[in-house]
């Protein structure tokens, strides 16, 4: 047997242990529960983008000052799709975020005035010099 198709078996063996034991942290952690609120939901996903990115980004930049061989350009090319992807959904989950915690004010209401046009006392009479003037007479 080779290196390689020993490294390989055991890939191919400890493959479920490693699934397992990331479903086992991903359950505990409370990441497979219904998210509380929608903050709740809207972290989640700017973790998960934050993860990959941190994940795909060294694969592509490796790959790309290797140069990629022929058959590892697909991959490339879905490894750049998918950085994309995740990057796109953890910028709009951001954004989301903030308006979510700092929303748009308030109108104000309309100012009434305190004292409406019809309500109208003795004091508030206009002044009528006409009337005055004959009354002085």
């Amino acid at each position: 047997m080779t290196r390689q198709l020993i490294w390989l078996l055991v890939a191919v063996a400890l493959s479920p242990l490693v699934a397992w034991g990331i479903y086992r942290l991903s359950r505990e952690l409370g990441f497979l529960d219904p998210p509380v609120d929608r903050q709740h939901e809207l972290r989640r996903t700017i973790i998960v983008a934050l993860y990959c990115f941190l994940l795909l980004l060294p694969t592509l930049l490796f790959g790309f000052s290797r140069g990629w061989p022929r058959v590892w350009i697909l991959f490339g090319v879905v490894n750049l799709l998918a950085l994309g992807f995740f990057g796109l959904a953890g910028v709009l989950s951001i954004l989301r975020l903030w308006k979510l915690r700092h929303p748009e004010p308030a109108a104000p209401p309309d100012i009434l005035p305190a004292v409406s046009e019809t309500d109208v006392g003795p004091l508030d009479l206009p002044l009528d010099t006409q009337r005055d003037s004959e009354e002085r007479l």
